[in-house]
């Protein structure tokens, strides 16, 4: 559907064939040994083996397809975490010019999201507490959410590396429609701009199940 870039490899660990279907993708967790591997050009390092992913009840998988804004994307990756609720997934999602996202499921609530910059110092995270006002780069938002995750494992193609057994410190924002995530496993921080979205309006394919779960 317009994507133009595939690119084969072999795992170096186990011999296992490979596909990178973004260019941006800098690490694969290989499917059959669970090698985390590191791309530069066209050579691969082996950097360890990946923690097992733990059973959770989410449809999508790598290579399920949805549709946002009347585009089409693709699952390529994935982050899990464990977190006060439960158990938490970071979808990142590929969409046909090449670009890529984050579709966040948790306790039934999906938001789609995409790593901005922003010129504004940001806040320490323990600095924040619920309901705080924070402004970014010229914007009012209210703290609504502060966590502490658990990385469990990662899965796929991914733009940065996973490893499991790190803490996440992460915070969100609601400015109106628009949510804000502030990533704080990184110096400087990390933010993403998200919307809120229902599994319907995803219109997600090629599911664990054909069964559909309530929006």
């Amino acid at each position: 559907m317009g994507r133009s870039y595939v690119k084969r490899a072999s795992c170096p660990s186990c011999g296992a064939p490979l596909t990178f279907r973004s260019a941006a993708s800098l690490y694969v967790i290989c499917d059959f040994c669970r090698s985390t591997l590191l791309r530069t050009g066209d050579d691969l390092q082996n950097l360890g083996r990946m923690a097992e992913l733990l059973e959770d009840s989410s449809l999508i998988q790598i290579g399920s397809e949805g549709t946002f804004r009347k585009r089409h994307f693709l699952v390529i990756g994935r982050i899990q975490l464990n977190y006060q609720s439960g158990i938490w997934n970071e979808w990142h999602i590929l969409f046909d010019d090449g670009r890529s996202a984050w579709l966040a499921e948790a306790a039934g609530e999906w938001v789609v999201s995409a790593q901005v910059a922003v010129s504004d110092p940001l806040p320490a995270f323990a600095t924040l507490t619920p309901e705080m006002p924070v402004t970014v780069d010229g914007r009012s938002f209210t703290v609504t959410d502060l966590q502490t995750a658990r990385c469990i494992s990662g899965q796929g193609e991914l733009p940065f590396k996973v490893a499991a057994g790190y803490d996440v410190d992460t915070a969100d924002l609601r400015s109106k429609d628009r949510f804000l995530t502030i990533d704080y496993s990184e110096t400087p921080p990390l933010v993403y701009v998200g919307q809120a979205v229902t599994f319907a309006d995803l219109q997600l394919e090629k599911l664990k199940e054909a069964r559909d779960p309530l929006a």
